[in-house]
């Protein structure tokens, strides 16, 4: 499995499939951030910070956001994992439309379902072109195009990131 505190380039879970075959890409959920083609070009690299992740997809590299808890993290947000552009969420946004706190997404045990509910935020949270009202809970299915401010995303559970991953070349 594949441990990440921070976002992670697409091609590193590629290679990481590749080169370890038997082991799970990841086993948590993710969230795909791609850079919107408007806004991008092939050429386009974000530098990476001094933690050794960029912060920002580029054309050809999209982010994947691991969906769980980071442990140690100042983030008294218990309920759900957290979305936003500051540092103690459990997933960080490097975008100036997405809130401090944004969002978050909630694992019903009962149902083994994930929900998505908005924090508030100024610019919204979406699900396809629905847009959350504050605190409402909305249940999230594989493959969702969820949205924080101008930050479009995609859902996906573990196996329908690997399948992702086959698509785009990677085994």
């Amino acid at each position: 499995m594949y441990s990440c505190r921070v976002s992670i380039a697409l091609t590193q879970l590629m290679r990481r499939m590749v080169v370890h075959p038997d082991q799970p890409v990841v086993t948590v959920p993710v969230l795909l951030w791609e850079a919107p083609p408007s806004e991008s070009s092939p050429d386009e690299d974000w530098a990476p910070t001094d933690a050794g992740f960029r912060s920002r997809p580029t054309a050809t590299d999209p982010l994947v956001f691991m969906v769980e808890k980071v442990a140690g993290r100042a983030n008294p947000f218990a309920m759900g994992v957290t979305v936003g552009r500051v540092e103690t969420n459990d997933v960080i946004v490097d975008d100036g439309s997405v809130s401090r706190f944004h969002a978050w997404l909630q694992f019903d045990a009962k149902v083994h379902k994930w929900f998505l509910c908005d924090a508030e935020s100024k610019n919204g949270t979406f699900i396809g072109a629905q847009r959350l009202k504050p605190k409402e809970k909305i249940e999230l299915f594989d493959g969702a195009r969820v949205k924080f401010g101008d930050a479009e995303m995609i859902f996906l559970t573990p196996d329908a990131l690997v399948k992702e991953i086959k698509l785009r070349g990677g085994r």
